[in-house]
């Protein structure tokens, strides 16, 4: 099957996840998709935990506490939005694993060159953590006291912010240049 199928398949899954309001049919999605991941499903289940541990962590649990303090049940909330982003995590993880998503959105000139300007700004992104991490190391001889560890983070954060506010004006005069409506 070509990739394009695939991507178009992708995003109908994504769009038919995003509208279910309960966990049970997203525990059947779960099972499909584990089936179809095959013997990958673990590690892909292991970063799909983290990536949606994260999202919980600020998200659902202060929602679920708000709810918990107006003596509402939230379990199903927080089941329910949790199974959502842990589906909709692990079938993207499972698409860019199985699919090449260049030649899945090269049908669309537009589509592609977004893409390229997502993956080259992650690779950016990656390079300046390297980089700080770097720093960090060839600056301290021993180990790191909690201050230092606190004072680098808050300089990478700060680093990485001013990085990315530039990089988004050069990208957005390039993107205008080049005739997208932004």
């Amino acid at each position: 099957m070509p990739a394009k199928i695939y991507f178009i398949l992708y995003i109908g899954t994504l769009v038919a996840i995003s509208t279910m309001k309960s966990y049970e049919p997203l525990l059947i999605v779960l099972a499909l998709l584990a089936l179809i991941s095959g013997r990958s499903v673990f590690s892909i289940a292991r970063r799909s935990f983290i990536l949606v541990a994260l999202f919980s962590l600020f998200i659902t649990l202060s929602y679920s506490f708000t709810l918990y303090l107006r003596d509402e049940s939230f379990w199903h909330y927080f089941l329910t939005v949790n199974l959502r982003s842990f589906d909709m995590v692990f079938l993207t993880l499972l698409f860019s694993r199985k699919v090449n998503i260049y030649e899945a959105v090269a049908f669309s000139k537009d589509l592609s060159f977004l893409l390229i300007l997502s993956v080259s700004k992650i690779m950016t992104m990656q390079r300046a953590f390297a980089d700080y991490t770097d720093a960090l190391k060839s600056r301290t001889l021993k180990k790191p006291t909690r201050n230092q560890i606190y004072d680098y983070l808050g300089s990478a954060i700060a680093g990485f912010l001013d990085k990315n506010i530039r990089e988004s004006k050069e990208n957005f005069e390039a993107m205008k240049s080049r005739g997208f409506s932004v």
